[in-house]
């Protein structure tokens, strides 16, 4: 039996920290949110275990990340720094080290704590410029990682996205996803000859945004209109007056303002170093 996606990936300080089942794991049960705990014995996590980890943060609504004084937490703060950017929704716990504090029985310096903390100030810069909030307080970082998932229950996840394409098939087209901002894009691409050239190239549609808000229907609309407007796309290629593309879709605004339709046509065939998008 395939086991459901959870809401929460548990990520940051593993080892021998307890902030998970001390703190973090009872706030989550008694608000009712589902949560995935990566957390394996001491030494137990081996280099191919990180596949698994990446599929389950895509499946989560929302990730948290305790990244306290007891870790140096060097790819956690990586981490971090990569859903800040992405503007995927994080929930953010964060202590500097202090110097001549022990980590794991060996003693953090006052030059390591300050290239270690290098990575915290850079993360906390970038999380102020994204209005993304940091909390020093496992317990509040956690309540705020509650909050989120319930202002984010009933939204689609990549995960899902990539699921429902999975069913949806046009000739030899492959769907492609990718996470934005307040959602997706999907575009569509494939090997097909090139209108000008007559090689084989690979050709990619434009980018369409579904909202995280949207319905599997809509998902499967938008990939409708994808490959309508490719199909498009074509038809323009292919129609053609007195020998000309009249209609032809390689050409943009500015260039082709003021000049007729046979000079565009010849100024798009000498486009060719890059597949078109459609």
């Amino acid at each position: 039996m395939t086991e459901q996606p959870k809401q929460v990936f548990l990520g940051g300080a593993c080892g021998l920290t307890t902030w998970r089942k001390d703190i973090t794991i009872p706030l989550m049960e008694a608000a009712g949110v589902t949560y995935h705990n990566p957390q394996m014995p001491l030494g137990a996590w081996k280099e191919d275990d990180q596949f698994d980890e990446m599929r389950r943060k895509d499946e989560c609504l929302v990730q948290l990340f305790v990244i306290n004084g007891d870790t140096r937490g060097v790819a956690s703060v990586a981490e971090v720094a990569y859903l800040i950017g992405a503007r995927k929704p994080v929930a953010i716990v964060m202590e500097d080290i202090k110097a001549d504090c022990t980590v794991y029985g060996a003693t953090i310096d006052s030059v390591q704590a300050d290239d270690l903390n290098r990575g915290r100030i850079y993360v906390r810069a970038m999380a102020d410029r994204h209005n993304v909030p940091i909390f020093t307080d496992i317990a509040q970082g956690t309540k705020h990682c509650i909050d989120l998932v319930k202002s984010l229950e009933g939204s689609l996840t990549l995960a899902q996205i990539d699921n429902i394409l999975k069913d949806v098939s046009f000739a030899n087209h492959i769907f492609k996803s990718e996470e934005t901002l307040g959602g997706f894009n999907i575009w569509i691409n494939a090997m097909e000859k090139c209108t000008f050239t007559g090689e084989q190239a690979m050709q990619e549609g434009r980018k369409w945004f579904v909202s995280t808000h949207c319905t599997p229907s809509d998902v499967v609309r938008t990939a409708f209109k994808a490959v309508s407007t490719w199909a498009e796309h074509e038809a323009r290629e292919e129609f053609k007056y007195k020998g000309v593309r009249v209609f032809g879709p390689h050409y943009d605004l500015v260039s082709a303002s003021g000049q007729g339709a046979a000079a565009v046509e010849e100024k798009a065939k000498t486009k060719v170093s890059q597949p078109c998008s459609v």
